[in-house]
This record gives structure tokens, C-alpha cells and sequence, in this order.
């Protein structure tokens, strides 16, 4: 659990944020635990005891642990009050430097949403809510009051195998290649042979020619395009 909170921090300090508040914390937490469970069958980076509150995702240990680890001075926190509401910030010092998002588990696909995830929502904690409520898979198929299951999202982000179909055909196969081999002999025989080469061009006879000749006679009966031209 120490590890996803220190490792979402220093996600945070590299996007350029700095100080999160709680809620923030707490909800980038729950993301990286729904990336982290796509590719490992659906088992969260955190082990946090996720359950529907009323507000989205929330996990209580985690709220705990966070608090532990400020009191351990693990992390940087600073409390104050703003119209009569008291909130809390966190941030990463100087040491440790916090683990990697790939140190915790997520894959690079996965950490690239994650990234992208904070800084699209670095300055509106209001859709980052919205985000986590209604747009992540566990909390769609959740019940309020009651656990959050993140087996739904097993296998969804994993990066499934190309196979490329093949000739099966033995014999098939062996035609196409004899074909094209033969292909390549007669252009190489014709390449050294100018009539050859001239029998093979399009042909332009008289009625092509007639078309052509009239084409350009109605051109030159359209009136020409006035312009001045200014000369440096």
C-alpha cells in the first residue's frame, strides 16, 4: 500500500502538480489500482479495501495508512482550514524519491493513461470525481455500501498477440513463388529490349489523339485570367 501512495506521488511531482489534497490522493490511488488490475487479473497495486461511499470510491486503510505515513514523515503533509472546512495536502520530498508506476506493476500502456489521467485532471477535482463514479468499470457494477470488485476489469488492458495468417497450402505456395520468380525473369528479359518495352505501353491511337487536339482548342478560345504581377 506504501508503495502505490509513494509511487502515485511521484507521478504527481513529474507531471508538475506538487501538492494534492486527500480526496485527489485517494482517487488517483483507486485509478491506479484499475490499471494495475486490467493486466493482473484484476487484483488492485494497493490491496486497499475499496467500497462504495457515497462520494465514489473509498477505502478507509488506505486513509489510514496515508496518515501513518505523514506521521512517519514518509511523506509531506500541511493542514489548514478554508471557510470553516479543514483539508489536508501531500506531497513528495527530497528522499524518498518513491517508486515507478512500472515498480508497483502497471505495464507502459497503462502508466501512460496514468499520466495522462493527472494531467487532465491536475486542475478540476470535480471531473476527476465524476471520472472515478461513472466512468471506471468497478464502480459501474458496484453497490453503495458495498465492496468494490475489480475482477471486471481482468484481461481488459492486456496487449493481445498478433498472429499473422499464413499460406497453409504447400503447393499453393510453391506456385505463387514460381510465379512471381517468373515475373521477375520476363521484365528483366524485356528491360534489355526497347520494341519489347514499346509493345507493352498504352496505346494512343487517332481518336485519343482527335480528343486531345480538341480539348485544347477550347482552352485557347477561354478568356484569359487578369493579374498583376509584382516584381521584387
Amino acid at each position: 500500500m506504501q508503495d502505490a501512495v509513494l509511487a502515485v506521488l511521484r507521478a504527481v511531482r513529474e507531471a508538475g502538480l506538487g501538492r494534492i489534497n486527500r480526496t485527489t490522493l485517494i482517487k488517483l490511488v483507486y485509478l491506479l489500482d484499475c490499471l494495475h488490475a486490467e493486466t493482473h487479473e484484476g487484483e488492485t497495486a494497493s490491496g486497499s479495501a475499496w467500497y462504495f461511499y457515497s462520494y465514489g470510491p473509498f477505502a478507509t486503510n488506505l486513509v489510514g495508512a496515508v496518515g501513518e505515513m505523514a506521521n512517519r514523515g514518509i511523506i509531506h503533509d500541511y493542514s489548514a482550514e478554508h471557510r470553516d472546512q479543514e483539508y489536508t495536502q501531500y506531497w513528495l520530498g527530497e528522499f524518498p524519491l518513491g517508486p515507478a508506476l512500472s515498480d508497483v506493476g502497471l505495464a507502459p500502456a497503462q502508466a501512460a493513461r496514468f499520466g495522462s489521467l493527472i494531467r487532465k485532471f491536475r486542475q478540476d477535482l470535480s471531473r476527476l470525481l465524476d471520472h472515478t463514479y461513472f466512468k471506471t468499470l468497478p464502480m459501474q457494477a458496484a453497490t453503495p455500501g458495498q465492496n468494490i470488485d475489480f475482477s471486471v476489469l481482468r484481461g481488459v488492458g492486456e496487449v493481445k498477440p498478433h498472429h499473422q495468417v499464413g499460406i497453409q497450402d504447400q503447393e499453393k505456395l510453391m506456385r505463387i513463388l514460381q510465379l512471381g520468380a517468373s515475373l521477375e525473369r520476363k521484365y528483366a528479359d524485356l528491360e534489355g529490349n526497347a520494341r519489347a518495352m514499346a509493345a507493352h505501353r498504352p496505346i494512343y491511337d487517332r481518336a485519343y489523339s482527335e480528343g486531345m487536339a480538341a480539348m485544347d482548342a477550347e482552352l485557347q478560345n477561354e478568356p484569359g485570367i487578369q493579374f498583376t504581377a509584382l516584381l521584387s
